[in-house]
Protein backbone atom coordinates (compact mmCIF):
# COMPACT_ATOMS: atom_id res chain seq x y z
CA UNK A 1 0.00 0.00 0.00
CA UNK A 2 1.10 3.55 -1.21
CA UNK A 3 0.55 6.20 1.76
CA UNK A 4 1.95 10.10 1.44
CA UNK A 5 2.00 12.57 3.81
CA UNK A 6 2.99 16.17 4.00
CA UNK A 7 5.12 17.40 6.35
CA UNK A 8 5.71 20.94 7.34
CA UNK A 9 8.99 22.31 7.98
CA UNK A 10 9.49 25.85 9.86
CA UNK A 11 12.44 27.60 10.91
CA UNK A 12 11.34 30.81 13.37
CA UNK A 13 14.79 32.31 11.64
CA UNK A 14 14.02 32.62 8.83
CA UNK A 15 9.90 32.08 8.87
CA UNK A 16 9.88 30.12 5.89
CA UNK A 17 7.42 27.31 5.60
CA UNK A 18 8.78 23.58 3.81
CA UNK A 19 6.23 21.37 2.67
CA UNK A 20 7.94 17.70 2.50
CA UNK A 21 5.46 15.27 0.60
CA UNK A 22 6.55 11.84 1.99
CA UNK A 23 5.89 8.74 -0.41
CA UNK A 24 5.59 5.02 1.56
CA UNK A 25 7.11 2.19 -0.92
CA UNK A 26 4.74 -0.33 -0.11
CA UNK A 27 4.66 -2.39 3.81
CA UNK A 28 8.55 -3.26 3.44
CA UNK A 29 9.01 0.79 5.48
CA UNK A 30 10.70 2.67 2.86
CA UNK A 31 10.16 5.93 1.76
CA UNK A 32 10.97 8.98 -0.83
CA UNK A 33 10.79 12.49 0.31
CA UNK A 34 10.14 14.29 -2.25
CA UNK A 35 12.74 18.20 -1.31
CA UNK A 36 12.49 19.52 -4.11
CA UNK A 37 10.47 19.22 -7.51
CA UNK A 38 10.93 21.03 -11.13
CA UNK A 39 8.22 23.55 -9.87
CA UNK A 40 10.52 25.00 -7.18
CA UNK A 41 14.00 24.55 -9.31
CA UNK A 42 12.37 26.36 -12.54
CA UNK A 43 12.98 23.11 -13.75
CA UNK A 44 16.81 22.31 -12.96
CA UNK A 45 16.44 20.06 -10.52
CA UNK A 46 14.74 17.21 -8.60
CA UNK A 47 16.23 16.52 -5.13
CA UNK A 48 14.26 13.20 -3.33
CA UNK A 49 15.84 11.23 -0.42
CA UNK A 50 14.96 7.87 -0.40
CA UNK A 51 15.02 6.41 3.17
CA UNK A 52 15.88 2.35 2.33
CA UNK A 53 14.49 -0.20 4.73
CA UNK A 54 16.49 -3.18 6.12
CA UNK A 55 14.60 -5.26 3.62
CA UNK A 56 14.90 -2.68 0.47
CA UNK A 57 16.91 -3.70 -2.71
CA UNK A 58 17.15 -1.25 -4.85
CA UNK A 59 16.61 -1.11 -8.46
CA UNK A 60 18.14 -3.44 -11.52
CA UNK A 61 20.31 -2.08 -14.12
CA UNK A 62 18.67 0.57 -16.12
CA UNK A 63 19.00 3.86 -18.05
CA UNK A 64 16.89 7.47 -18.46
CA UNK A 65 17.33 8.97 -21.73
CA UNK A 66 15.97 12.37 -20.54
CA UNK A 67 17.39 13.10 -17.12
CA UNK A 68 20.78 12.28 -15.49
CA UNK A 69 21.12 11.08 -11.76
CA UNK A 70 23.70 11.70 -8.65
CA UNK A 71 23.23 9.82 -5.30
CA UNK A 72 24.89 11.07 -2.36
CA UNK A 73 24.81 8.16 0.65
CA UNK A 74 23.67 9.96 3.71
CA UNK A 75 23.81 6.89 6.14
CA UNK A 76 24.20 3.12 5.27
CA UNK A 77 26.15 1.37 2.45
CA UNK A 78 24.83 0.43 -0.87
CA UNK A 79 26.41 -1.09 -4.16
CA UNK A 80 26.46 1.49 -7.28
CA UNK A 81 26.66 -0.24 -10.75
CA UNK A 82 28.18 2.12 -13.21
CA UNK A 83 27.64 -0.19 -16.20
CA UNK A 84 30.83 -1.90 -15.66
CA UNK A 85 31.03 -2.53 -11.96
CA UNK A 86 30.08 -2.35 -8.84
CA UNK A 87 30.99 -0.45 -5.68
CA UNK A 88 30.43 0.07 -2.34
CA UNK A 89 29.08 3.75 -1.39
CA UNK A 90 29.42 4.44 2.17
CA UNK A 91 27.98 8.18 3.91
CA UNK A 92 29.28 11.25 1.91
CA UNK A 93 29.99 9.18 -1.21
CA UNK A 94 28.78 10.29 -4.63
CA UNK A 95 27.69 8.69 -7.72
CA UNK A 96 26.55 9.97 -10.96
CA UNK A 97 25.23 8.68 -13.95
CA UNK A 98 24.45 11.05 -16.89
CA UNK A 99 21.53 10.38 -19.69
CA UNK A 100 21.79 7.23 -20.98
CA UNK A 101 24.40 5.48 -18.75
CA UNK A 102 23.37 2.24 -17.29
CA UNK A 103 23.02 2.65 -13.49
CA UNK A 104 21.80 0.31 -10.50
CA UNK A 105 21.70 0.40 -6.82
CA UNK A 106 21.75 -2.82 -4.27
CA UNK A 107 21.49 -2.62 -0.94
CA UNK A 108 22.53 -6.47 0.58
CA UNK A 109 23.08 -5.33 4.34
CA UNK A 110 20.18 -5.68 6.37
CA UNK A 111 20.94 -2.06 8.07
CA UNK A 112 18.59 0.45 6.68
CA UNK A 113 20.53 2.81 4.09
CA UNK A 114 19.73 6.85 3.19
CA UNK A 115 20.32 8.54 -0.06
CA UNK A 116 19.51 11.98 -1.56
CA UNK A 117 18.87 11.79 -5.38
CA UNK A 118 19.29 14.85 -7.81
CA UNK A 119 17.67 14.48 -11.05
CA UNK A 120 18.77 16.84 -13.31
CA UNK A 121 17.05 18.36 -15.12
CA UNK A 122 13.84 18.38 -12.78
CA UNK A 123 11.45 15.72 -13.63
CA UNK A 124 8.26 14.98 -11.47
CA UNK A 125 8.57 12.02 -10.15
CA UNK A 126 6.22 11.65 -7.56
CA UNK A 127 3.43 9.67 -9.25
CA UNK A 128 6.27 7.29 -10.81
CA UNK A 129 7.60 6.37 -7.29
CA UNK A 130 3.49 6.31 -5.56
CA UNK A 131 2.91 3.42 -8.13
CA UNK A 132 5.76 1.42 -7.59
CA UNK A 133 3.65 0.25 -4.44
CA UNK A 134 0.61 -0.74 -6.01
CA UNK A 135 1.01 -1.24 -9.58
CA UNK A 136 -0.08 -4.66 -10.83
CA UNK A 137 2.79 -6.85 -12.44
CA UNK A 138 0.79 -6.92 -15.29
CA UNK A 139 1.29 -3.38 -15.96
CA UNK A 140 4.83 -2.81 -14.37
CA UNK A 141 6.90 -2.41 -18.06
CA UNK A 142 3.93 0.27 -19.17
CA UNK A 143 4.81 2.12 -15.27
CA UNK A 144 8.42 2.17 -16.23
CA UNK A 145 8.02 2.89 -20.03
CA UNK A 146 5.78 5.92 -19.10
CA UNK A 147 8.43 7.25 -16.89
CA UNK A 148 12.00 6.98 -18.87
CA UNK A 149 12.79 3.95 -16.89
CA UNK A 150 14.22 1.25 -19.46
CA UNK A 151 15.93 -2.14 -17.71
CA UNK A 152 19.04 -4.20 -18.82
CA UNK A 153 18.22 -7.48 -18.42
CA UNK A 154 21.56 -8.28 -19.50
CA UNK A 155 23.30 -7.49 -16.35
CA UNK A 156 23.78 -9.41 -12.78
CA UNK A 157 22.14 -7.79 -9.88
Amino acid sequence: MTETESIVLCSKESERVQQTRTIRLGVGGSTIEVLAGPAETSGMVSIYRWRMSPASRGPAPHFHMTFSETFIVEEGEVDYFDGQAWRTLLPGDTAHAPMGAVHALRKERAEPATLLMALSPGVPREEYFAQLATIKEGELSRLHEDHDNHFVDAHER
